[in-house]
């Protein structure tokens, strides 16, 4: 899927705990917020944080972190099951060097007009995540999964949430991000989606 621009987010504290694409260490478990678009108002406010501090760790073999402005992401479909579904996201880096990335993407979801829609983005483990070495047009990639069966708080008849168009996406340890589009329908459940940490590789097909 295209990528349709690169934008960095300064957005007061919001912009450091949201996506917060930590990517360090630890396995996480908690729900991470995503932060609100300059000059917009959140629907709901964002979840906190419960990542682990991350440790720090030797870049593999001189390689350094891969920055935003080097990375492309898509978004493809996943086989679907019974009020679930699910997607592989894929970053893949585009710069003329080696780089690497550890641990978790951020994303927020929005609407075609970039008015935040609620994303609960809970990170999985185990596995817990590992330090992947890029290379030029080399790709890594996290497991989403959402479901589409409306919440207790959602209306049971229409649409559960406003339908998504783009989505924010942030590489681990970065604070921009790339705005893909996002085509994969309606999140329910509060927004809830479920992300793996990143492995190494191209999605499976």
């Amino acid at each position: 899927m295209p990528l349709r621009a690169v934008r960095p987010v300064y957005a007061l504290a919001l912009a450091a705990a949201a996506l917060c694409a930590c990517g360090g260490g630890g396995g996480g478990g908690g729900p991470t917020a995503a932060p609100t678009p300059s000059g917009t108002t959140a629907s709901a406010s964002p979840t906190t944080s419960r990542t682990p501090p991350q440790t720090p760790t030797a870049s593999p073999a001189g390689s350094g972190r891969c920055r935003t402005d080097g990375l492309k992401a898509r978004i493809t479909t996943a086989g679907p099951a019974a009020g679930q579904r699910f997607a592989f996201l894929t970053l893949t880096n585009t710069s003329g060097a080696a780089c690497h990335v550890r641990g978790y993407v951020g994303m927020l979801l929005l609407t075609a007009s970039d008015h935040p829609i609620r994303t609960n983005l809970e990170r999985l483990a185990p596995p817990g995540p590992q330090t992947i070495v890029l290379r030029p047009g080399g790709s890594a990639y996290a497991r989403l999964q959402w479901t589409v069966v409306p919440g207790a708080r959602e209306p049971a008849h229409g649409a559960c949430a406003p339908l998504p168009q783009l989505a924010w996406i942030t590489p681990p340890d970065e604070r921009a991000h790339l705005v893909i589009t996002w085509n994969q329908g309606v999140v329910c459940g509060d927004g809830h989606v479920s992300t793996t940490p990143l492995r190494p590789g191209t999605a499976p097909r």
